[in-house]
């Protein structure tokens, strides 16, 4: 980081200066709700750049650029432990739900736009189809107000994260050639919802997801590491202008 600036420095790192205008540079690498938030993110990122640098200045690490300085730093001075078998096969049983396939379900539902009569006529439409299920398909051609109204509200096979939120709540809860026993009630307006066929979701085996594992506990540790490394610095360094709590900070993303 250049130091070599006459203005007055609005933070120091161990005398080194970091000014406003740096700050203002380095806030546009902060996306925040509001400035004030982007600006401490900025201040927090630079300090924390100007600490590692000068670290590696102390242990004569030079870099082509001050990022890949401070990668050299990070790798020279941190070691973390290769996950074995064993930590990935715990990993994967207590997390057991991120390794299930999504549940596949083949539907058909009947909506009744959203408006004051709307539930009403859902439930009067429902109470008929509940007296006679075969009219499903005719009742939607008639009453559906979806597209797929013209092929008797079949909408094919849906998967997790394909409908509203409302909607899959109710859906994954319902079973093969169930009719739903209420409208469900969406954004869009009332659904009923029928579905045709169902499968439930399956666990990938370790084997599919080990490398995946792997990786992630890799570098789950990794970020640790250099977490605890830089409380450190920031322990040991005299920072004016800006304050830092070693153990709270999220200090690296």
């Amino acid at each position: 980081m250049d130091t070599t600036t006459t203005e007055e420095a609005r933070i120091t790192v161990n005398g080194a200066p970091i000014t406003q205008t740096q700050i203002n540079e380095e806030v546009q690498h902060h996306p925040s709700e509001n400035l004030p938030s982007a600006k401490q993110d900025a201040m927090q990122a630079l300090v924390i750049r100007e600490l590692l640098l000068q670290e590696a200045r102390q242990k004569k690490i030079h870099g082509e650029t001050e990022e890949t300085t401070i990668e050299t730093l990070l790798e020279k001075e941190i070691e973390i432990p290769e996950p074995d078998k064993k930590t990935c096969k715990r990993y994967y049983e207590q997390n057991k739900k991120h390794f299930q396939t999504s549940p596949l379900f083949e539907i058909s539902h009947i909506l009744f736009k959203a408006g004051e009569t709307a539930q009403k006529k859902a439930e009067d439409i429902l109470l008929k189809i509940k007296k006679t299920p075969e009219c499903f398909a005719d009742m939607a051609k008639k009453h559906s107000a979806c597209t797929s109204a013209a092929d008797g509200g079949f909408m094919g096979q849906v998967s997790k994260g394909q409908t509203t939120e409302d909607f899959e709540s109710a859906l994954f809860q319902m079973k093969k050639e169930e009719i739903s026993t209420t409208p469900v009630e969406t954004q869009f307006g009332f659904h009923i919802i029928k579905v045709h066929e169902c499968s439930t979701g399956e666990r990938l085996p370790l084997e599919a997801v080990e490398k995946w594992i792997r990786d992630y506990l890799r570098q789950s540790s990794w970020q640790r590491a250099v977490n605890h490394y830089i409380q450190i610095l920031i322990q040991k360094a005299e920072i004016n202008g800006l304050t830092l709590n070693a153990a709270e900070t999220p200090l690296m993303q």
